[in-house]
């Protein structure tokens, strides 16, 4: 049998797309049917009124030992990475469309030398 090959992982879960049926991408993310699933439930938690105390919906940051912590940092990090990724991937785009330097800034709320030290690669 051929060895899978992921393309991608649930920037939620971080289950690879071997893992999962169904991985649907959007800019920077992706989700898997799991926790379109999960999502759902939580929707509808909301939508019946269930208070969110006692819903998925209402755990923060806070409410996690330290030890959850350590182990979603990894997978936290890497979906950081690939949307950092991504987002230079477009403005690489941008570049060859001939935009320039101060709309890509102003369209991410920064100035020309913070999208340039971030963005341009020949710097």
């Amino acid at each position: 049998m051929p060895p899978t090959t992921d393309i991608a992982s649930c920037s939620f879960c971080t289950k690879p797309s071997s893992a999962v049926q169904r991985l649907v991408a959007g800019p920077g993310v992706y989700i898997c049917n799991e926790c379109v699933a999960l999502s759902a439930t939580i929707i509808a938690d909301v939508n019946a009124g269930t208070p969110a105390g006692e819903s998925a919906a209402g755990r923060s940051h806070r409410d996690y030992p330290a030890d959850e912590i350590l182990k979603l940092l990894p997978a936290v990090a890497a979906n950081a990475a690939r949307v950092e990724a991504d987002l230079a991937g477009w403005i690489n785009r941008l570049r060859t469309h001939g935009v320039d330097w101060p709309v890509i800034a102003d369209t991410l709320g920064t100035d020309i030398a913070t999208a340039r030290r971030r963005f341009d690669s020949d710097t």
